[in-house]
């Protein structure tokens, strides 16, 4: 995954993912706090958005990768 300086799509696709790291970690840490405390059912409730972060994030992580050999595939090192 490059991103190209400039490029709206691959800006907008970056912050994205960044936002969506983000709530990833953020996530892991109320799992450990729950863990922690004995809490089983907001545990199972956060291991579920952490499965559903981490899906958005291979999602975007495939966006990223799509874009770059859509509208980028000249400038990619690897492709030349």
């Amino acid at each position: 995954m490059s991103i190209v300086e400039g490029c709206k799509g691959c800006q907008r696709l970056s912050a994205a993912y960044e936002a969506t790291t983000m709530e990833w970690f953020r996530l892991q840490g109320q799992l450990r706090i729950a863990e922690y405390s004995h809490e089983e059912e907001a545990s199972y409730r956060i291991v579920a958005e952490i499965n559903s972060t981490a899906r958005r994030r291979q999602s975007l992580r495939d966006e990223m990768e799509k874009h770059d050999l859509a509208m980028h595939k000249c400038t990619n090192p690897a492709t030349s």
